[in-house]
């Protein structure tokens, strides 16, 4: 049924849509958009009961979850730089959440262990292209994170309110993102029935004039036993890029993963994910597709 419905949402855009990017970008949106609510359609009357691995995995989906974490998300990026060959950025984030009075602090870390070739550009964090000879190893520009958050009230959506700083880490100048920089940040997570939605928009400016906004959509649908599909990447724009096509980072595809319980009297849980993307507007050196792995553990 979910495979009858895509097939027939898309032969009714291709009659209307030209091959245009944008149009072309339009078009994969509202498909992984009917793929969703189909998904959602199918299971509408059948509540699913909600196991250990299916609770640990909507809280591995929420940033502002209570909880103690060190999460990986490693990108494979394709086709970058001059010569169109592959650039890397591995990400260590640990996560540690005090709880307060009628509230959470989510105190986050993000330090990028990046491999980046001549002339490539690694949005959101890198946006100039590399001016060595050959792929660079190294540390990039670390950032801390920390995050307000209220206890939900009834509508059971949590908001976070926060600020984000920027450290000069890196170990090469290809490898230098914003320097020293800071800016605000905010986080909206809701949960209904399997499905875990909401985002994280943030600003950074930094130093030589870095001035960066992301958006980070957060899609999750639970499967069961702890499967999940959904989305898991970062939306850019770069305020000071030439032209507005090359501004924008655009990334579209999926991310399918699973989480398992390892002791369940201690409370800690492994998170093991992929997922492949396509960028449909990227910065000239950016990267045209990406392979995405995770590997994270909950405490």
């Amino acid at each position: 049924m979910i495979a009858q419905w895509q097939r027939r949402f898309r032969q009714s855009l291709q009659k209307n849509l030209s091959g245009t990017r944008e149009q072309m970008m339009k078009c994969r949106l509202c498909t992984c958009a009917v793929f969703f609510a189909a998904l959602m359609s199918v299971q509408a009357n059948e509540a699913q009961a909600c196991d250990a691995a299916c609770q640990a995995a909507r809280k591995a989906a929420n940033p502002l979850a209570n909880t103690k974490a060190l999460i990986t998300d490693n990108t494979i990026a394709f086709r970058t730089g001059t010569d169109d060959d592959d650039s890397y950025n591995f990400q260590l984030q640990p996560v540690y959440s005090v709880p307060l009075t009628d509230a959470t602090l989510v105190l986050r870390g993000i330090v990028p262990i990046q491999g980046v070739q001549p002339g490539a550009v690694l949005p959101p964090g890198i946006v100039d292209p590399s001016e060595e000879d050959d792929l660079t190893w190294g540390i990039g520009d670390s950032t801390v994170q920390a995050f307000y958050s209220p206890t939900p009230g009834d509508s059971g959506i949590a908001l976070g309110y926060g600020l984000q700083v920027s450290l000069p880490t890196h170990t090469n100048d290809a490898l230098q993102g914003a320097g020293w920089g800071a800016g605000p940040a905010f986080v909206m997570f809701g949960q209904t029935g399997d499905l875990s939605w909401g985002g994280v928009i943030a600003h950074m400016w930094g130093e030589n004039d870095f001035n960066v906004t992301i958006l980070q959509p957060i899609l999750n649908y639970g499967l069961g036993e702890g499967w999940y599909v959904g989305y898991n990447n970062v939306v850019s724009y770069n305020w000071n890029s030439a032209s507005n096509d090359e501004a924008w980072a655009i990334p579209l595809g999926l991310t399918a993963g699973k989480t398992s319980i390892i002791n369940e009297a201690k409370g800690t849980a492994m998170d093991v994910s992929v997922g492949y993307y396509t960028l449909e507007r990227k910065p000239d050196g950016g990267p045209d597709r990406q392979l995405k792995l995770g590997l994270s553990f909950f405490f």
